[in-house]
């Protein structure tokens, strides 16, 4: 066996008295080389620091904020700079700087910047000059800080004026003001919700619209039967499921509900008239008022006017919504045409003047607290159609409309023409800002009638200045709860602003009251309103409405 080879410890020389080489140590193999004194104040992964403090390694990063943090930082190493620095004083002096054209241009820059080409003159400016004039963020007047108030209908520190969905009367007695910074807070679980009836046939949506593209469009056909939108007071169904169940106190229709939920998220205008009958609550819509239709961009900057400068534009506000609500009707009859399914009984509203395609789904919700008598609150739902198949799926449809995109109050969306198969996810992001209310309440709306899927159309004029005309270009599914999270939205809290309502009409008095959201400001006020409010005009609009649907 042979011998390990050996190894020799090699000699330690100690320095308890400070940093480096002890005098104990040879000097001769560490001749000529540098050596920096340690500091107290330098860190422990950074004794040695090989950069120059006059240069720091962050000169060439033009962020002030790095560069600024870089230069006040302490220099590693005690006089760390004056063992490594070169002295050149003979080579300095045999250079000079004969080339200044960098500076000259640089002056020419600033001049072009200012309105003036390189030699002051007004023909010299070159694309400076052109990006001041019509750049887009040019400050000529039609730059980023005066455009973008001049485009968008502000006025220098003068905000938009919204008009309230119906005029407070001078009779009208102020019950109750709630901030919205207060409801958004509460919570609360309705749980499961109970069967209470199915009425109405519904049909079965055609696969094939799932597939549409803008390549692919499909002509939007009219609606051949009417829809309609009974108020809670005038709906038999109801009236008998608050008969045949005494713990029913409240009486409501799911638009009604859902425009509740969706409060505080809404931006324009809109009005519930509260009916306090014996010990139950209506809550009513108002015939012709907001919850009739819906609204069109009224989160854009601005939105569409209500009050067109033009006589004869189609693009006003209410002529929109009006387009919004016959599109989603015609969406509904034309995607479920291909068959038909009887729901349960027979349609309540179908009459002699006419038949309503409408399904209803009516469901009870339990308001009341774990330790108080139940306080069930009977909605009326509506279903749209059925998915085919072995397990068919509820669906809830509603169509997303564009008519003008250069229109005032088109909400600067993309072309859907253009860019709805290419960027199909930032056009529902700007509808999710511009229609953020709509969207809420037909989510809420949807899960209120226990909807599987939800169908969004994209629904776009033929031409922007023919309102009449119109095609499918694409076909949006979410899930009801998905498409809340997407919005922001919480189902508990929308619960919790509903049984706080409900809470406070059922504390008032026999009477009519009206809940108001107030159009410039972000709260809610209850008024206490005279017996026959809103009802000389009903007829009126019954009679308008029976009109839009022939």
């Amino acid at each position: 066996m042979s011998e390990l080879p050996g190894f020799t410890l090699p000699t330690v020389f100690d320095n308890p008295k400070g940093w480096g080489p002890s005098n104990s140590q040879p000097t001769g193999i560490f001749r000529d080389i540098p050596y920096i004194p340690f500091s107290k104040g330098d860190k422990v992964t950074r004794v040695a620091n090989w950069i120059n403090p006059t240069e720091t390694r962050d000169t060439r990063d033009t962020r002030g904020g790095r560069r600024q943090r870089d230069q006040n930082q302490q220099a590693y190493g005690s006089n760390s700079a004056a063992a490594f620095a070169y002295a050149a004083d003979e080579d300095e002096e045999s250079f000079s700087l004969v080339d200044n054209r960098g500076t000259a241009m640089r002056k020419i820059a600033v001049r072009a910047v200012q309105g003036g080409g390189p030699r002051g003159g007004a023909r010299g400016g070159g694309a400076m000059q052109r990006l001041g004039r019509g750049g887009r963020f040019a400050g000529s007047g039609r730059g980023f800080a005066g455009g973008f108030r001049r485009r968008f209908g502000y006025r220098d520190g003068a905000a938009m004026q919204r008009s309230a969905s119906v005029a407070a009367e001078d009779d009208w007695q102020e019950m109750q003001e709630i901030q919205f910074n207060r409801m958004k807070d509460l919570r609360f679980d309705a749980g499961e919700p109970v069967e209470a009836g199915r009425f109405g046939t519904t049909g079965v949506w055609d696969p094939a619209l799932d597939r549409l593209s803008v390549r692919l469009e499909k002509p939007l056909t009219a609606a051949p039967a009417a829809r309609f939108n009974v108020s809670a007071s005038d709906d038999p169904v109801l009236a008998k499921i608050a008969e045949e169940n005494e713990q029913v106190k409240v009486l409501a229709t799911d638009t009604v509900v859902a425009a509740l939920m969706a409060a505080t998220v809404a931006n324009s205008a809109w009005d519930v008239v509260v009916n306090r009958v014996g010990d139950r609550v209506y809550l009513d819509k108002r015939d012709g008022g907001p919850m009739d239709f819906a609204s069109v961009n009224e989160g854009a900057s601005p939105p569409p006017p209500s009050e067109p400068k033009d006589a004869a534009s189609i693009n006003g506000a209410s002529l929109l919504a009006q387009e919004a609500r016959d599109v989603t009707r015609s969406l509904i009859s034309q995607v479920t045409a291909s068959k038909k399914v009887e729901f349960g009984e027979a349609n309540p509203f179908s009459s002699a003047e006419g038949a309503d395609a409408n399904a209803y789904r009516y469901r009870t919700f339990n308001l009341g607290t774990q330790d108080a008598a139940p306080c069930l609150m009977a909605v009326r739902t509506e279903v749209d159609g059925f998915t085919a198949g072995a397990v068919p799926k509820q669906l809830f449809v509603r169509a997303l409309t564009q008519h003008d995109v250069s229109a005032v109050g088109a909400g600067n969306v993309l072309d859907w023409r253009l860019r709805l198969d290419a960027q199909r996810g930032a056009i529902i992001a700007t509808e999710m800002m511009n229609n953020s209310s709509k969207l809420a309440r037909w989510a809420f709306q949807a899960m209120l009638a226990g909807a599987d899927q939800m169908k969004i159309g994209f629904v776009a004029r033929v031409s922007p200045r023919d309102r009449t005309k119109h095609s499918v270009l694409g076909v949006q599914t979410y899930r009801p709860e998905d498409f809340l999270g997407q919005l922001g939205l919480n189902e508990y809290n929308a619960w919790g602003i509903v049984k706080a309502l409900v809470d406070l009409c059922l504390q008032l008095e026999e009477g009519k009251y009206v809940i108001m959201r107030d159009p410039n400001n972000p709260l809610i006020r209850i008024y206490a309103v005279p017996e026959g409010t809103f009802e000389e005009g009903i007829e009126e609009a019954k009679e308008g409405d029976e009109n839009d649907n022939e």
